[in-house]
């Protein structure tokens, strides 16, 4: 009666593919290391550079007859900012700016003042004129008709 033979492992092959095996996986593994150039810096910025979906037609009507517009921030980080807006053509004459007064408390915010026609501080009672001269200013451009604002991207604050 033939007796059946159980697998044969041929030893050799069997050690040369596995360290082939090990030897691509670290090679992967480093080439992956590299390619992330990893650094202690880390930058996270989710969601768009600019705040848009604004009709700059439709805002700068808004603003004239009823004065500036706050937007709070939506994302939770306590940037709120305020748009104002000059003049009669809605391409040009904006001003968007964060409405917490700079190197003072996280509560002290600026209000608009309909009858002063201007910006007080909610802390101390200091005054800034309309454009919110003195206030972070932010980037703005019009494409299309629309208002886009640079969220992240503050100017120097003049």
């Amino acid at each position: 009666m033939p007796v059946a033979q159980g697998v044969t492992i041929d030893t050799r092959r069997a050690v040369i593919v596995g360290l082939a095996g090990i030897a691509s996986a670290i090679g992967i593994l480093v080439l992956m290391l590299w390619m992330a150039d990893t650094n202690d810096v880390i930058d996270v910025r989710l969601g768009d550079s600019d705040f848009r979906g604004i009709d700059a037609a439709n805002l700068s009507t808004e603003i004239a007859d009823n004065g500036p517009v706050a937007f709070p921030d939506l994302v939770g980080r306590d940037r709120p900012i305020w748009v104002v807006h000059e003049g009669t053509d809605p391409a040009t004459g904006w001003s968007s700016f964060f409405a917490r007064v700079p190197a003072k408390s996280a509560d002290c915010l600026v209000q608009w003042d309909t009858n002063q026609n201007v910006f007080v501080d909610s802390c101390d009672a200091t005054t800034f004129p309309p454009d919110g001269d003195g206030l972070e200013q932010l980037a703005w451009r019009v494409l299309d008709g629309e208002l886009r604002i640079l969220i992240n991207t503050p100017e120097d604050g003049s």
